[in-house]
């Protein structure tokens, strides 16, 4: 498993911009990134960087990078309460929204960019009601698919489900809800974008990765092959499965990307057809 490195949460200025009604003030510098540029809206207790989106942490002493980084353990132990202060049942439900985003971090592989993609569509859809009255899991599970799909970096549904406990189909259907009402979602990906998160997560070696995303784009070339039918997470763990040459074992393949075991053997026999057509 790759463990990803941790780092201070910080709110997204796009997720919290829509949120801002007050006036955009000029005060002292940020602690973080020494920019001039601040604000304040009702809805945070306290001033919000908006040049890096540090959040300013009222009172409380502000701490340098390096401390806040200090050890492995301080590192696992920091939470959204430690730069944000829960005032009412909204920031609540944010706020946990944003915790359980990081504790699926290293699980799922979600580096920075992905995470903060996950916030941001957690934020629209916050915007647009759709939080309320639906578990927070279920939406941050939206979020999360969506968000790497954004981004290429897809995450296969029954992967995040499996990681915040959910039941597939409801997150599924949570994720048809997202793309519908907030239009956004609907990104048509090659195989070969769900070759990377298995790959890392079982930690197989760059050669192999390579090998199965040549493999893909070889028999997708081809008149006999196409992938517009079946899910592409099966086409990518079955180019994985074959390239690791029995490294990996169909089941274990299927397991990370979310798949049936009897999937994987089937597209199995669609590259091996593919190739030799």
């Amino acid at each position: 498993m790759m463990e990803l490195s941790s780092s201070p949460l910080r709110v997204a200025t796009e997720v919290i911009e829509p949120m801002i009604t007050e006036a955009v003030e000029k005060i002292d510098r940020c602690p973080q990134c020494q920019s001039m540029l601040k604000f304040s809206a009702p809805e945070v207790p306290h001033q919000i960087c908006r040049n890096c989106g540090y959040v300013i942490g009222g009172e409380a002493t502000v701490r340098s990078v390096e401390e806040i980084t200090d050890s492995a353990a301080e590192r696992s132990e920091q939470s959204w309460s430690e730069f944000y202060s829960v005032t009412n049942s909204t920031e609540q439900q944010v706020a946990t929204a944003y915790e359980q985003i990081e504790s699926v971090s290293n699980d799922l592989c979600l580096a920075a960019t992905l995470r903060e993609q996950a916030a941001d569509v957690y934020g629209a859809a916050s915007q647009a009601n759709l939080t309320d009255g639906r578990p927070t899991t279920l939406v941050v599970g939206a979020a999360v698919c969506i968000g790497s799909r954004e981004v290429e970096q897809p995450r296969p549904t029954e992967r995040v489900a499996s990681e915040l406990n959910l039941e597939p189909t409801r997150l599924k259907q949570m994720v048809r809800q997202f793309q519908s009402e907030l239009d956004r979602g609907y990104v048509e990906l090659s195989p070969t974008a769900y070759v990377e998160f298995p790959c890392k997560e079982a930690d197989l070696s760059r050669e192999i990765q390579t090998q199965a995303e040549q493999l893909i784009e070889t028999v997708t070339d081809s008149n006999e092959f196409t992938y517009s039918s079946v899910h592409p997470a099966g086409i990518a763990g079955a180019a994985i499965y074959i390239a690791s040459s029995g490294e990996m074992t169909q089941q274990r393949v299927a397991t990370l990307t979310g798949v049936s075991q009897e999937t994987i053997r089937q597209r199995v026999a669609d590259i091996q057809g593919g190739v030799s057509s």
